[in-house]
């Protein structure tokens, strides 16, 4: 009983922070100003620099490593060299999208998870 109680009140307790302070699955606004005009992957790189890296390793067996996807303001965008198309000061948002919530939002094939930019004129 205590450990169902103990494991129901750390769910409910605020998201893991990053190195850099905020959320680890999101980049806020502020965040963005505070950074000179950049790519967006070059603020992901200096902000959340775990969101670029391969979620699946290569290996013998399996020769691709599994990189997240880019999606632009509700739309499928890329692959993530996409993001240096982007630039910082059009975002409002990023959202790092893990494995499984990426696949039961946008379906099978997103093995390295989602990075979702939301511009501040597609919300």
């Amino acid at each position: 009983m205590f450990v169902a109680l103990l494991v129901g009140i750390t769910a409910c307790g605020p998201s893991r922070s990053s190195a850099g302070g905020g959320s680890s699955t999101q980049i806020s606004r502020s965040e963005i100003v505070a950074v000179p005009d950049r790519s967006a992957y070059t603020l992901i790189r200096l902000l959340r620099p775990r969101w670029l890296t391969a979620r699946i390793k290569a290996t013998p067996g399996n020769p691709t490593p599994a990189y997240a996807h880019v999606y632009l303001d509700q739309l499928s965008y890329g692959p993530l060299a996409s993001l240096y198309d982007i630039s910082s000061n059009t975002i409002d948002e990023i959202h790092y999208i893990s494995t499984l919530d990426a696949t039961t939002l946008y379906g099978t094939g997103y093995v390295g998870g989602v990075i979702h930019v939301f511009t501040r004129t597609g919300r």
